[in-house]
């Protein structure tokens, strides 16, 4: 049963989002938080429901954090979407990216891949962490030089990159979130300094 059994709620995108965070939250020695795999940007509102409807699921909540990536859209875009899903559980709304709001013993914020700013999404933020590397020129030079060349709507070059970069580690994984598990991405890169900011200023 899909229910909310901790104070501390994080809810990310997908299963790999779910593996990833798992992986950084106990890097942070935080314990503490129950990740909540939404299924998909656009199951957003539904997967949410069935878990904050549940009795007592609102009254058990402290804090509350929602990942959303940016994909091609403005980060205010997003922002004001996942406010608008919010707001139809009247739960706290936070008035900028990445700055809790509390209100009635809740605190609520969100985070929009990679950066807050720009268009993109966990990938991104990953493959930030692996600049200025050689492997990462190779990487690019792999990948930039298929690209014009492929059709596919749906091509992404950050989900590209990031699989050419998994296919040469050992062992090989096939995930941002699996790769985590086997410690591929350094956490201390600054890259990463505003997610962590951002988990810690809310679960901490």
């Amino acid at each position: 049963m899909n229910k909310i059994e901790r104070e501390n709620i994080l809810a990310v995108e997908g299963k790999d989002e779910y593996n990833f965070f798992d992986v950084l939250l106990k890097s942070l020695g935080i314990n503490n938080v129950q990740i909540i795999d939404i299924g998909g940007k656009d199951k957003f509102k539904k997967t949410l429901s069935v878990y904050l409807q549940t009795e007592g699921a609102l009254e058990r909540i402290k804090n509350i954090g929602f990942v959303r990536d940016a994909e091609n859209n403005e980060t205010k875009s997003v922002f004001q979407s996942v406010c608008s899903v919010l707001s139809s559980f009247k739960l706290p709304l936070p008035l900028e990216l990445c700055k809790a709001i509390e209100q009635k013993g809740k605190k609520v914020s969100i985070f929009i891949m990679p950066n807050n700013n720009d268009c993109g999404m966990l990938e991104d933020l990953c493959l930030a962490s692996i600049h200025g590397t050689d492997i990462y020129t190779y990487v690019e030079c792999f990948v930039n030089g298929y690209e014009n060349k492929i059709e596919e709507e749906k091509y992404i070059a950050a989900k590209a990159k990031i699989l050419a970069y998994l296919s040469t580690r050992v062992p090989i994984v096939n995930s941002i979130g699996l790769a985590a598990k086997q410690s591929v991405w350094d956490f201390t890169n600054p890259c990463f300094d505003d997610i962590k900011k951002f988990l810690r200023e809310l679960f901490e």
